[in-house]
Formats: C-alpha cells, sequence, structure tokens
C-alpha cells in the first residue's frame, strides 16, 4: 500500500508586504509558537551592531568571503544594499530542509523573486517554496502603523508609502496574496496558508 510519508514536508515560507504590512510581527509569532521552525539566517557584508550575534543575526562576512561564494555559485540570491552586499546561501536553506525543519523568510518584494527566480533551478527548495503577500488594508492605515512605531519622521514615513505604492503592484506574482486586518486575523491566515501547503499533495507525491 503506498502510504503518506511519517514526516511532514518541511516548507521554506517567504512573508513579503510594504512596510508596516505585519511582516515582521508574523514571522515572529510564527517562530515562537513552533518549536521546529527557524528563520533563514542570511549574510551580510556590514558589520555587527551592537548585540548581533554571528550566525544567529547574520553571517557576518569579509567582502572576500562574499566574492568568493558569488563566484563559486553559493547564493541562492544577493544583492547590494547601500555599501554591503547581502545573500542567502543555497546550503543553508537545503541543509534545513533536509533535517524537516521549516523555515520562514521576511524580504522585500524585490528580494523575493531573486528567490523564485533561483528556486526554479534548485528543485530540492522550489518544490518547498511558498510566498505570501501582505497588503495593507489602505494607505491611510498603513501610515497610521508607521507613525505608531515610532521609528521613522514624516519624510520617512513618506518614502515608505511611495514605496509601498510601488511594493503593491507585484501581489499577483506571489502564491497568496491576503489583505491585512487585525493581528490575530493575519496569524490565522498564515497558518492556515503554512499547514495547508504542507499537506499538498505536489508536495509530497
Amino acid at each position: 500500500m503506498d502510504t503518506l510519508p511519517e514526516k511532514e514536508i518541511a516548507l521554506l515560507l517567504i512573508l513579503a508586504g510594504p512596510a508596516g504590512s505585519g511582516k515582521t510581527t508574523l514571522c515572529d509569532r510564527l517562530l515562537a509558537e513552533n518549536a521546529n521552525t527557524e528563520r533563514v539566517v542570511t549574510c551580510t557584508t556590514r558589520p555587527p551592531r551592537e548585540g548581533e550575534v554571528n550566525g544567529i543575526d547574520y553571517h557576518f562576512l569579509s567582502d572576500e568571503q562574499f566574492d568568493a561564494n558569488v563566484e563559486n555559485g553559493e547564493f541562492l540570491e544577493w544583492a547590494k544594499v547601500h555599501a554591503n552586499r547581502y545573500g542567502t546561501l543555497k546550503s543553508v536553506i537545503e541543509n534545513k530542509l533536509s533535517e524537516y525543519i521549516d523555515l520562514v523568510m521576511n524580504i522585500d518584494v524585490q528580494g523575493v523573486a531573486a528567490v523564485q527566480k533561483a528556486a526554479r533551478d534548485h528543485s530540492a527548495i522550489g518544490q518547498r517554496l511558498v510566498s505570501v503577500f501582505i497588503m495593507p488594508d489602505s494607505f491611510e492605515e498603513l501610515r497610521r502603523r508607521l507613525r505608531e512605531r515610532g521609528k521613522d519622521d514624516e519624510a520617512e514615513i513618506d518614502r515608505r508609502i511611495r514605496s509601498a505604492e510601488k511594493e503593491i503592484g507585484a501581489w499577483k506574482s506571489f502564491d497568496y496574496a491576503f489583505r491585512s486586518h487585525s493581528k490575530e486575523a493575519d496569524f490565522d491566515t498564515i497558518r492556515s496558508i503554512w499547514q495547508a501547503e504542507k499537506r499538498r499533495v505536489a508536495r509530497i507525491a
């Protein structure tokens, strides 16, 4: 008899959306409430900030180390942001997924597109990739959330709103998209997507 695998397939769940959409909070809650789930630790060439730990917050690499990884094709995706570079190692993701550890990533829309493109050439990752776009309920609500965070001045909030206006146009390129409401409702939606995808026959047959 052909039966289901004893262990559930591990997924790479990517959440994206404009700043203030709640994706970071959702990632943090998924990690807090699921023992077998980890955040993807990416690489960067920037120096550690106070309190950051190598291998936990980032893999901190020298420019030479980063160059070597690029040359050897070891990054699933990488990009330069201002004066520093950031990248996601294929081996980090593949090793965790093979150990049945679910992974979550919180990256920008451009980063998701790069991961989706690269995953098409890596079946071990592509088979497990699930992307979700979190749509703000309105720009007014997005502005309110950004103000409540208290991290940005009005000029920066205006810049983030302009970025959001561009980012929402990418929602059709994701596997799932939903309009953000309350924190509880959004988490229920993410959890439902995650659990359903772990049981999708096409992934496990």
